[in-house]
């Protein structure tokens, strides 16, 4: 079950650490979903006006200011998550997340800065927490299981830091566990 508790705890966490809070929509164009979309995925299509459900709230940042609505800065925002993935303790077709982007400083120093903070987040809950080297960034686990993932991305229009601020139930049932 989704503890809202542990959201809201981490929106008031990584907005003291400088992430703005922003309300971001739910559905993009194609387009935008395709940015960060591996090509084996599929999206969750919304017929009636051509616009996809979000796999995460990264694309909901690319298609705000793709469209002027956002300036470069550095954010956060609550997003349900669609995705086909398989069911089981940790994964599922929806889920929320409270999604980081930085698109006004984007090099390796901010990106270790972001993972830092987010390292710090998840070992008050989880104190064996650590972050690992991948090839596309950084991922957060615990006990080998992946609770975020960092990496810096580009497309035409738009140079980014994406990371996870916190993905429930996924968190919440870990914490469970470890009990």
């Amino acid at each position: 079950m989704i503890d809202y508790k542990i959201l809201h705890d981490s929106t008031t966490y990584y907005e003291k650490k400088g992430f703005a809070r922003i309300e971001s929509p739910w559905t993009v164009t194609k387009y935008v979903s395709a940015i960060t979309k591996p090509d084996f995925c599929i999206d969750w299509e919304i017929k009636h006006n051509d616009k996809v459900l979000v796999a995460s709230g990264e694309q909901s940042f690319l298609y705000l200011y793709l469209k002027g609505f956002l300036p470069k800065g550095r954010y956060q925002s609550i997003t349900p998550c669609f995705r086909f993935d398989s069911f089981d303790f940790i994964h599922t077709k929806y889920f929320m997340k409270n999604e980081l982007i930085e698109t006004k400083s984007v090099s390796e120093k901010s990106l270790e800065e972001i993972v830092e903070i987010a390292l710090k987040f998840f070992k008050k809950y989880l104190p064996e927490s650590e972050s690992v080297k991948t090839e596309s960034g950084f991922d957060i686990e615990f006990k080998g299981i992946e609770l975020g993932s960092y990496g810096i991305r580009s497309c035409e229009y738009l140079d980014w830091i994406y990371g996870t601020g916190v993905a429930e139930p996924r968190f919440s049932n870990l914490i469970k566990k470890k009990k």
